[in-house]
């Protein structure tokens, strides 16, 4: 099959084709759709306008039509994103080696400690350590594998020219400055919303052999990684504490509904 160039990739996207219908469009294909969609034309033209500022900032993106697209990614079929976009490392996405170690926003000290540990743990076991760059759970699973020498992998919800939450800006720069690589599979200047956070979850999912629960209350978008885990058929692992609390409430639903296993 005649592959596509990333901007007539990103132009499909913004026609609205699913990245199934693109994953099969080669160039004959593409240029039946250029002649029956005029505003084609224009798409390219913007897409090819955010590929030159992207490039500009060092941000790499690749398609699904691409060699180098994660194959863990192409594995999880229709959620699969049609382009990721990516600053950093490219050489982790090609691990054997992933974890995905994640947890709420407003943990408390036991469960930052215990997503840090796990970061570190996994780290030191060369494992690359994929979180959402969110504060807390995140942000202690990052720092752990950061300490630890290893190589981690920040999936964020907005553009690679936004730092949401804008507090983790040193901690985003630590990371490039330390071999670890950004991810999104939004362009520049896009915000982050509720549904590109459950987007964002899908992907750590994803891209990880094994998703682990570090600390969580009953309802928490965490939960929402670890139900697209068990969809993808990873491995689904929580932690536990001296005490079951609302801070942790999540990880015992999980391990009393037999929907994890204990790390």
């Amino acid at each position: 099959m005649s592959k596509l160039n990333i901007d007539e990739v990103m132009a499909l996207q913004m026609l609205g084709l699913s990245t199934k219908k693109i994953k099969r469009t080669d160039l004959e294909a593409f240029d039946r759709l250029y002649n029956e969609n005029p505003e084609l034309e224009d798409y390219i033209d913007k897409a090819n306008d955010i590929l030159d500022l992207q490039e500009g900032m060092g941000i790499v993106s690749i398609s699904c039509q691409d060699p180098d697209f994660p194959a863990r990614l192409l594995a999880i079929g229709d959620d699969c994103p049609a382009v990721i976009h990516c600053k950093g490392n490219l050489d982790l996405l090609k691990s054997d080696k992933a974890v995905a170690v994640i947890g709420a926003r407003a943990a408390d000290r036991e469960g930052n400690e215990k997503a840090y540990r796990l970061g570190k743990e996994y780290a030191e076991q060369e494992y690359v350590v994929v979180s959402g760059l969110a504060l807390g759970c995140d942000a202690a699973a990052h720092r752990g594998c950061l300490d630890a020498k290893g190589g981690t992998i920040a999936i964020v919800a907005s553009g690679l020219d936004i730092t949401h939450p804008c507090e983790n800006k040193p901690l985003q720069d630590s990371i490039l400055k330390n071999g670890g690589l950004l991810l999104s599979e939004q362009v520049i200047g896009v915000k982050a919303n509720p549904t590109r956070f459950v987007a964002r979850n899908r992907q750590q999912a994803a891209l990880s052999e094994a998703v682990i629960l570090a600390q969580c209350p009953a309802k928490s978008g965490s939960l929402h990684t670890m139900r697209f885990a068990r969809q993808y058929r990873k491995q689904s692992l929580a932690a536990t504490f001296p005490r079951r609390n609302q801070f942790n409430e999540g990880n015992y639903l999980l391990l009393d509904n037999h929907q994890a296993q204990l790390v």
